[in-house]
């Protein structure tokens, strides 16, 4: 079991056994928020399941709650303290939305 910890406290370079649970915390809220906070953008904007069609929905729903969860985990991690350990990963995901420079 340790050398289990051990090996997730080395991929995610946690400083510690605590800051291994922080880390999984951390995620653990901001993806259960995103899937609250689209549901609820979704419904605010009249976008639902039965109003357009499941093939549009869908992708548009995931779409959503990708960029949600990213705004998510900077707000949670920013009130666990661990902003600087989170923008990274964030910041690597929001990139990808960018639109390419010629």
């Amino acid at each position: 079991m340790t050398d289990f910890l051990n090996k997730l406290q080395a991929t995610f370079k946690a400083r510690s056994k605590f800051h291994l649970f922080l880390i999984f915390l951390i995620f653990s809220i901001s993806g259960s928020v995103s899937i609250f906070v689209s549901d609820l953008l979704l419904k605010l904007l009249r976008l639902e399941s039965s109003h357009i069609p499941i093939f549009i929905f869908w992708p548009l729903k995931i779409f959503v709650i990708i960029l949600s969860y990213q705004i998510i985990l900077l707000l949670v991690s920013a009130c666990f303290g661990e902003l600087k350990y989170f923008s990274k990963y964030s910041l690597k995901i929001l990139n990808l939305f960018k639109k390419p420079q010629k």
